[in-house]
């Protein structure tokens, strides 16, 4: 049995999704839960790794379980909620196609990054959203915008320690919104490396600060040279917000 579950989590106080020996986890958490109800082994399976910090408004995960095992979904999901810390919940469990991966059945990821300004944050908004000081261009940041959709390297707009064989994705659509004093951003593409979104974001603050212009975007892009200044903003405002399969 193929068990799918979307899962929401305000990121701040772990160490990212991925499991980690030593660290404090969504995924960690998860399994340990569904480990304690159903006293077997869980592996499970998210369509996608968040870094420490990161938010998650849907994320979608998956794991078997053997088929001789009764589950109740509906009970499931409100039985592990009653067992998780409130800031992880499980929207919702449903049984899915054996051959349903969370990761590579995945066709798109769309992300949300959240900025204030002029406004300080309220205690609501507090590690959930950037805050800088000085309005932004819409239409400078949207300018900005264009370059990076399509098929592209970022080799110089990823971390580290990125997962998969290469660093080419494809950037489907950016849009971005102002309601009232904050910005949302949104990025969809067929994948994002690791720390891609929120350098990028960061390459659009400078851009609209005129920090860096558009020739070093573009070729940054095309693996001509790296930007000559580099922002990685920070994981408070970003969100993976939808996966598409």
């Amino acid at each position: 049995m193929n068990i799918k579950m979307h899962i929401e989590y305000i990121g701040t106080n772990y160490c990212g999704w991925q499991k980690q020996a030593n660290s404090k986890t969504v995924q960690n958490e998860v399994e340990k839960k569904l480990e304690e109800i159903y006293r077997t082994k869980i592996t499970l399976v998210g369509s996608g790794r968040t870094d420490s910090g990161v938010h998650g408004i849907k994320q979608i995960a998956n794991f078997h379980i053997d088929k001789k095992i009764n589950i109740n979904l509906i009970a499931l999901r409100d039985r592990l909620n009653r067992l998780l810390n409130q800031d992880i919940k499980i929207r919702f469990c449903e049984n899915v196609n054996d051959s349903f991966h969370s990761q590579h059945s995945c066709k798109k990821k769309i992300y949300l990054y959240k900025i204030k300004t002029l406004e300080p944050c309220s205690v609501f908004e507090d590690d959930r959203v950037l805050f800088i000081k000085k309005d932004l261009s819409l239409k400078k940041l949207r300018k900005g915008a264009n370059f990076f959709i399509g098929k592209h390297d970022f080799i110089h707009f990823c971390k580290t320690g990125f997962s998969g064989t290469d660093t080419i994705r494809t950037i489907y659509s950016f849009t971005i919104v102002k309601r009232k004093n904050i910005l949302e951003i949104k990025i969809s593409g067929n994948g994002f490396l690791r720390g891609m979104v929120r350098l990028i974001i960061g390459a659009l603050i400078n851009y609209e600060k005129e920090k860096i212009n558009e020739g070093d975007i573009i070729n940054a892009l095309a693996n001509k040279s790296k930007l000559k200044l580099n922002l990685s903003v920070p994981a408070c405002g970003l969100y993976l917000y939808d996966v598409k399969y």
